[in-house]
């Protein structure tokens, strides 16, 4: 049937002009590979020219200016000549779609056939017999060659002994031949399952003959005794597997009128059979201490699956070793100082033991991760033992009644500090005496312990006050020492001994081979046959920390380290210090100035906290650092400032004659440089101290815990930033009090008839005699030279740059004073220059504060020897300058 074309002409409304263009219809539809290969054949230009794009409408009531109607009609008329001629165009063009349509027509009839091919002949919507492509048609269509499945379809001309003679479609065959395969592969598959069924058969059938001859041996070898073969016998059955072992067919088959239980009951009661035996054995040969028989019956129970069961037995064993130890350490006289500490090492030592021999014998026929049911057996032993030890001790060493009366301490000379001795007899007051006479107290030899950290050399030589016997208060420092010692020497030992338990379960947890494969360990078990389970449970290394963290001498140690030894070692520190501060002497003979209290105090503070590192508490040592951190701020630096309070004080309102004026304001500079070195000192001690633990931590610290050590003493170093902060406080102090007062005379006296109104003969004599140098050589000499020579070259640093800072703020003012000529300008920037490298030269680190604080003065210097060419451009001359645009005004002024 001839396709048609319908043309229809559409006029568009005024409002808008939209166009229907044109409608197509064609009869036959292609599929859609068809369609993409024929569209490709006909790509031709379309005779339909492009119509230019409709103006978007315009609402009407929007437009309300009589221009803007005007040239909306303008536009509609355009717009509607040109629609008009694209319509003419297309209309005009009439032939060209009509060939358009004739060459998709002329592609009906191998469609046809392609439809043929593959659905079937009888199928197909046409009837008519499968046509040859015309060559004309092949031609006009662009395709080159005859046969539309030359490339795309994978045939030539649609050859008929590839598609096949038979009149069926290609789905027709490829629908016959999965029936075909699915028949014979159906047969191959029913055929495979009954292989499989008839093999799972003959499996069943040759399991339950084995279990049936290894229940029959099992029982033969247990009549027989023989345990070896009896273990791999029941090791046989119990390789059976459960399904067969409860089947019916087993209950069918393995039955005898000897034996009439099932198969489970029966190997179940043989099975029980040898675990007593084994137990039973196994206690007879402990009795004996017979190793040879212990052995043998400890490495047979892993071969019956009873790895529990027999670390049960060998626990109670070793069990029975550490009360045996214990019993024959018993002896001895509890009054005796080593007498607990020597019961808890024979015990901790006694497991250790244990562990360390028989570690490697478990690992061996039980696998690894199994020792640690043998270490929590030892370790609920132990809990009794240290429990009986800890209640023991306490009531031996009275320690309730030592905690009491340290309770009642009261630290008078720390609470008051105005009633310590000062450094020096002539800063004492006649009130002072008299107090002092009734709380001295110089029998303690504090001062002369170990000086481990004195840079001095020589002892001090200042003479003290007369000394008096104190009164006896309170508990005995030695006793208290030698309790806290006993304390911390209990604590590391449980420590240790916990240090190398956990070192030793982390070892058995690893992974290994030759003790993890069940195979293995059963060749190191003279042959019996061994299951065990070789994996380590995920939860291994936590269960084996819990045993020590959790258990009883755990808590029984941190109750008594939390209990006695805190109280008792910061009253210990408070008293000791008390002493050091009481005992306090300055050292003349050292460089810088110090006092005794430094050695002491740091010399204490360090067995206290060795002692704290030494318990091998987390808990202990976190309690202690922030006690001794808390003695340290109370009693030590806050006592130390009043102290030097008190030396500024020591005096006002009495006369002296002159001699005795200048010798107490000589004592009270060397006091307060003294208790200034101390706490500078101090911050450098704490940091020795942490540097050393650093280096070498004491042994007691499992590595696990070591980063808990380690912050805590970065913790405890953070006082040597508030040791710091107050030597500053004091210098500011010595500063105000001492040498500000003295700064602005220098000047003066510095710049005494000084004048830079100079001409070429007088510029002449004045660098000759360079009086402004030589008088600040020797006026600031003077004012400094005591405080260099004895103060520490971190507190020099500060009082330094404290100096110069006061300087150069009057220094400026008085130099914009001043008036300058040519010369005199060239003059003072010599003095300054010269001042600067004299106050470079005076301390090692001055090079980078003298010019810093210098700067502004040498700022000046240069502006007044500025010529007018270097005035015009002042601002391009490479300084950073600290004067302001005003300043730098003022400064020109000055020339004359």
């Amino acid at each position: 049937m001839s396709p048609t074309v319908g043309l229809t002409l559409v006029q568009p409304p005024p409002s808008c002009h939209a166009i229907d263009v044109v409608s197509l219809s064609s009869a036959p539809t292609t599929t859609p590979t068809t369609a993409t290969t024929t569209m490709s054949a006909i790509a031709t230009p379309s005779p339909i020219p492009s119509t230019p794009r409709t103006p978007p409408p315009l609402d009407p009531r929007a437009i309300t200016d009589p221009s803007e109607i005007a040239a909306q009609l303008a536009a509609l008329t355009r717009r509607e000549a040109e629609v008009t001629l694209a319509l003419n165009a297309l209309i005009s063009d009439r032939a060209g779609v009509d060939g358009a349509l004739q060459r998709l027509q002329s592609l009906t009839p191998h469609i046809d056939s392609l439809s043929a091919q593959v659905d079937g002949v009888g199928s197909s919507s046409s009837s008519r017999p499968l046509p040859a492509l015309r060559r004309d048609s092949q031609q006009s269509l662009g395709l080159g060659s005859p046969g539309l499945g030359q490339h795309g379809f994978g045939s030539q001309h649609f050859d008929e002994t590839v598609l096949g003679q038979e009149n069926e479609g290609l789905v027709s065959r490829v629908s016959r031949v999965y029936e075909t395969s699915e028949r014979v592969g159906g047969k191959v598959r029913r055929l495979d399952e009954e292989i499989g069924r008839v093999r799972q058969s003959a499996d069943v059938v040759t399991e339950v003959l084995e279990l049936k001859n290894s229940l029959a041996n099992l029982r033969g070898y247990i009549e027989k005794h023989d345990w070896e073969n009896a273990a791999r016998a029941c090791r046989r059955a119990m390789d059976v597997r459960p399904d067969v072992l409860n089947g019916g067919f087993a209950a069918t088959v393995v039955p005898t009128t000897e034996s009439p239980l099932p198969p489970p009951q029966q190997l179940d009661e043989l099975r029980q059979v040898l675990l007593t035996t084994f137990r039973a054995e196994f206690e007879l040969a402990a009795d004996r201490r017979d190793e040879q028989e212990i052995s043998r019956y400890f490495r047979l129970w892993p071969g019956i699956g009873a790895e529990d069961e027999g670390l049960a037995a060998y626990g109670d064993f070793v069990v029975e070793l550490v009360q045996s130890r214990a019993r024959k350490d018993k002896d001895g006289q509890r009054s005796s100082p080593l007498y607990y500490l020597a019961q808890l090492t024979s015990l901790l030592e006694a497991i250790a033991h244990i562990v360390d021999q028989h570690q490697p014998v478990i690992a061996k026929y039980y696998g690894r991760g199994r020792m640690g049911k043998v270490v929590a057996r030892l370790v609920r032993e132990s809990d009794r033992v240290v429990q009986r030890l800890v209640e023991g001790w306490e009531e031996e060493r009275r320690v309730g009644r030592l905690i009491a009366d340290t309770e009642s301490s009261t630290f008078p000379l720390l609470s008051n500090p105005a009633l310590l001795p000062p450094l020096f007899p002539s800063l004492v007051s006649t009130a002072g005496q008299l107090s002092l006479a009734n709380l001295a107290n110089t029998t303690s030899n504090i001062s002369n312990a170990l000086q481990s950290y004195a840079p001095r050399v020589k002892g001090g030589v200042t003479p003290a006050a007369t000394p008096i016997p104190e009164e006896d208060t309170g508990p005995d420092a030695r006793d208290v020492d030698r309790i806290l010692g006993e304390l911390v020497a209990l604590g590391g030992r449980w420590a240790l001994f916990r240090r190398f338990i956990f070192a030793r379960l982390r070892e058995d947890a690893e992974p290994d081979a030759a003790t993890s494969d069940p195979s293995k360990r059963a060749e190191g078990a003279d042959g019996a046959e061994d299951s065990g389970e070789g994996e380590v449970s995920a939860k291994t290394a936590d269960v084996d920390e819990s045993i020590l963290t959790s258990s009883l001498s755990q808590r029984a140690m941190e109750n008594l380290l939390r209990t006695y030894y805190l109280p008792l070692e910061e009253w210990y520190l408070r008293t000791a210090v008390e002493k050091a501060h009481k005992l306090d002497q300055a050292d003349a003979g050292s460089k810088p100035y110090l006092s005794s209290i430094l050695d002491d105090t740091f010399y204490l503070v360090k067995i206290v906290l060795s002692r704290a590192l030494s318990s091998g508490s987390l808990d202990t040592l976190a309690r202690m650092r922030q006690r001794v951190a808390q003695v340290l701020e109370r009693d030590y630096i806050d006592v130390l400032s009043r102290k030097m309070e008190a030396v500024y004080a020591a005096g006002q309102g009495v006369s002296y004659d002159r001699a005795e004026k200048e010798r107490r304001e000589k004592d009270q500079r060397t006091a307060v440089i003294i208790y200034l070195n101390d706490l500078d000192l101090s911050g450098t001690y704490v940091e020795r101290l942490l540097s050393e633990w650093r280096a070498q931590p004491p042994a007691v610290w499992d590595e696990s815990e070591l980063p808990r050590v380690t912050e805590e003493l970065e913790l405890f170093g953070d006082l040597a930033l508030k040791f710091r902060l107050k030597c500053k406080a004091g210098l500011d102090a010595l500063f105000a009090n001492v040498l500000r007062p003295r700064v602005r005379q220098l000047l003066d006296e510095v710049y005494k008839d000084v004048r830079y109104v100079l001409d070429e003969d007088s510029f002449a004599d004045a660098e000759e005699r360079d009086v402004v140098r030589r008088r600040f050589v020797r006026l600031f000499t003077t004012l400094t030279e005591e405080y260099k020579a004895y103060l520490s070259d971190s507190n020099f640093q500060s009082l330094f740059a404290l100096l110069l800072e006061s300087l150069v703020r009057p220094w400026e003012k008085l130099a914009m004073g001043l008036q300058y000529t040519d010369f005199g300008a060239v003059r003072f920037e010599r003095d300054i220059k010269n001042i600067v490298n004299f106050l470079n030269n005076q301390t090692s680190f001055g090079l980078n504060v003298v010019r810093e604080k210098m700067v502004r003065l040498n700022q000046i210097a240069l502006v007044l020897n500025f010529d007018e060419d270097e005035l015009a451009d002042i601002d391009n001359v490479g300084v950073p300058w600290r004067l302001s645009s005003n300043e730098i005004q003022q400064v020109l002024e000055l020339r004359v």
